[in-house]
């Protein structure tokens, strides 16, 4: 879930050493399954529990202008369900242009929160992840995120992902003028409650 009590900020990230990645543990009921249309409805819903979205009209609206490339989908998409088949998480990587050129990302990574504290947002991270590494593109992966996800930035830091720190990227949602100082204040910010959520 996102901590709306703080400043928004949003930030990127870069995975600019690759290490070995560990391999995944589910626990007991999960499954990973290949994206199908049926499950669309679910994939909004859950993003807007996670506060990803205000309601479902903006996540419909929003799902169908970006991923209207069904087998692209198909390909890139990353759900997690229960044994019931339900979908409890998501991730992916998909295409973005921060940096002037089409690099993939790790995009729209969530758990329902009735689901959290299990390891499946580690194991659908490492996924995606692997599913990057079977392109074999060489660009470096990368990831846009916020300070009020600094629950999740805790678990991108632990497996190599790290803070960009240069110039603003293209197409950010941030302000030109003053990119650097508010990129600054959103680090500080972001690892002062990493560590405050460590001593709890």
């Amino acid at each position: 879930m996102l901590d709306k009590t703080i400043p928004f900020f949003p930030v990127l990230m870069l995975l600019e050493e690759q290490r070995k990645l560990p391999d995944i543990i589910l626990p007991k009921g999960y499954q990973f399954q290949r994206y199908e249309p049926s499950y669309q409805d679910a994939w909004i819903k859950l993003h807007v529990t996670l506060g990803e979205f205000e309601n479902y009209e903006e996540g419909k609206l929003y799902f169908e202008k970006t991923f209207y490339d069904l087998e692209k989908v198909k390909k890139f998409f990353l759900l997690l369900v229960d044994k019931d088949k339900k979908l409890v998480g998501t991730s992916s990587i998909w295409p973005g242009h921060h940096f002037g050129v089409e690099r993939y990302r790790i995009h729209w990574l969530g758990v329902d929160p009735l689901h959290q504290r299990q390891g499946l947002a580690k194991a659908l991270l490492i996924k995606a992840m692997q599913l990057y590494e079977q392109t074999g593109r060489k660009e470096t992966l990368y990831l846009t995120s916020q300070t009020n996800s600094y629950v999740a930035i805790s678990m991108y830091l632990k497996m190599g992902f790290v803070p960009y720190r240069g110039d603003m990227p293209q197409n950010f949602n941030a302000k030109k003028e003053t990119y650097q100082k508010d990129n600054d204040k959103a680090w500080d910010l972001i690892f002062r409650k990493i560590e405050e959520m460590n001593r709890e």
